[in-house]
């Protein structure tokens, strides 16, 4: 084995998960498949199963999803405050790989796998969060849009 990826298609209240291994014939094998809850239980779920499928841990690992909105944040975050590397990539550029791959198909399913492909393929680059003043400061901006603050002056 030279690298295992995991794939995350992410939703509002699932995360399909594909746990994928790549060889150094370069052949990617799918390992495991997993849904779980877009939440912090799911997120403790998920990383219990990649514990369970990451084997040889002398190997390296990187989780890959999709930056969708806002629900891919929390999801990203969890893993990476354990200690995991994380690639978030864009939507448009994962619908183009998929597309290079020939799938022609589109569900949360086939998209976790091609992700995971994609994660194993590639050296994709490593994600971080931003710092947290940032997250706080979109919170208020949200706030202040959402309670119509604007009328009050």
């Amino acid at each position: 084995m030279l690298k295992y990826s995991v794939g995350l298609d992410i939703s509002s209240k699932k995360n399909d998960c594909c746990f994928s291994s790549i060889d150094m014939g370069q052949k990617v094998t799918v390992q495991s498949t997993v849904m779980v809850p877009n939440d912090p239980k799911g997120f403790n779920l998920l990383l219990g199963w990649i514990e369970k499928n990451h084997r040889q841990k002398e190997i390296p690992l990187v989780i890959c999803m999709e930056a969708t909105g806002v629900y891919y944040e929390s999801c990203a975050l969890y893993p990476f405050e354990k200690g995991y590397r994380i690639s978030v990539v864009l939507p448009n550029k994962a619908k183009k790989y998929l597309q290079a791959l020939g799938l022609k198909s589109k569900n949360d399913s086939i998209d976790s796998k091609g992700l995971a492909e994609m994660g194993a393929e590639q050296n994709l680059k490593s994600w971080e969060p931003m710092g947290k003043y940032f997250y706080e400061l979109r919170q208020f901006t949200r706030q202040y849009q959402y309670t119509g603050a604007d009328h009050c002056l």
